[in-house]
């Protein structure tokens, strides 16, 4: 049952609106003033308000707007009361930020209805608040210094071999150490480099001006990269032969830094090979149709969770300690908020035959727009 606040300046309507709720057994907070009304509101700190939309002095809308303003009532669910049938009084109050409304005279079955409703939307929303809050403890707790500490531990370790056995190492052996530092080195690098690029976007998702800067820069071949980038995550692996490519719109450029693109890329081909298996094959096919330069890679592994491209999030990787992963789980978000950063799309999934199939575009600038597949 819930604290229910019911903000109504005709007394005998919000007694009979909280007579019905009290049948049900809820808690009823009364305020027949919009001021008094937000002030009840700050001191209670109800789980549903309802609220006449019009009223003296403060309205319905002065209440939303100060109650959204206050953090522990921001997400409380927000219901308008209209006298009016009319459409207009719904809308505005819908687009001031409600969460719905009611016309009044308000029946019993329709008022305990949307009652009930928006009270399972919370919480349904806080279960799942609590689940990625528990998934994100975990991360931080258990992936973050495991991946940190695991990079340290191997340049530590080869460091203290070099410092020891410095006289008794041969070429051979000197050379096996150092590239034992440069894999953990690297590691950590890129490890530090998602966490600053993570960061960043966050940053630039609430900054278009900026956004806008940025697609000053210019890609070109990106069809080109995706390959070298492609042949060079597949040589650390040592699964060169897996590669298939389909290539096409070569000779063409994308409004955005190259890094940003590389950075996608990187990040998705990384994954298609660290969760396919050695001997599997890994397709990347690129072209151009319909203003968009659209990039695919698919491979054959155990394919994703139904309910995962819902769920990708900073931190967030399914069967991390099951199956003995690697990363914290920033790879797959970032590839996607840089994609549609910069207007395009990402979608994933597992397709009918198996694997994982990875399928984003970006925009063509307009000098280079064809409706139709392109070499270019």
């Amino acid at each position: 049952m819930a604290k229910i606040l019911v903000i109504e300046d005709a007394e005998y309507l919000a007694q009979g609106i909280a007579r019905i709720l009290q049948l049900e057994g809820h808690e009823v907070l009364i305020a027949t003033t919009g001021r008094q009304g937000i002030e009840v509101a700050l001191e209670q700190k109800p789980e549903l308000i309802l609220c006449d939309l019009a009223m003296p002095e403060v309205d319905g809308i002065g209440v939303l707007q100060a109650i959204r303003h206050e953090e522990e009532l921001a997400s409380v669910p927000f219901i308008f009361l209209t006298a009016r049938a009319g459409q207009v009084d719904a809308r505005m109050g819908l687009q001031a930020g409600a969460d719905d409304y009611l016309t009044k005279p308000v029946t019993g079955k329709a008022l305990l209805d949307t009652v009930q409703r928006h009270l399972e939307r919370t919480t349904s929303l806080q279960v799942e608040y609590k689940q990625r809050l528990s998934e994100l403890e975990q991360s931080l707790t258990y992936a973050l210094p495991h991946e940190f500490r695991t990079a340290l531990n191997g340049i530590l370790g080869a460091a203290t071999h070099l410092q020891v056995f410095a006289d008794k190492l041969t070429p051979i052996e000197l050379r096996e150490l150092g590239e034992d530092i440069r894999v953990s080195a690297r590691r950590l690098l890129r490890l530090t480099e998602n966490f600053l690029m993570y960061a960043r976007t966050d940053f630039l998702a609430n900054s278009p001006e900026l956004v806008e800067q940025l697609r000053q820069f210019v890609t070109e071949e990106p069809s080109i990269i995706l390959q070298d980038i492609s042949l060079m995550k597949a040589e650390e692996y040592g699964r060169t032969p897996d590669l298939r490519f389909s290539l096409t719109a070569l000779n063409l450029h994308l409004a955005m830094p190259t890094d940003h693109f590389a950075k996608i890329a990187e990040e998705l081909i990384d994954n298609a090979l660290k969760f396919s298996p050695a001997g599997s094959p890994i397709a990347l096919r690129t072209w151009c149709a319909d203003g968009f330069f659209w990039i695919e890679i698919r491979d054959w592994g155990p394919g994703i969770p139904p309910d995962l491209p819902q769920r990708i999030r900073a931190y967030y990787q399914p069967g991390r300690i099951l199956h003995e992963q690697q990363g914290v789980g920033l790879g797959l978000i970032l590839a996607k908020r840089l994609v549609e950063l910069y207007g395009g799309s990402f979608n994933i999934g597992s397709p009918g035959d198996g694997g994982t199939r990875v399928l984003y575009r970006l925009p063509l600038p307009h000098n280079q727009w064809t409706r139709e597949d392109s070499n270019l």
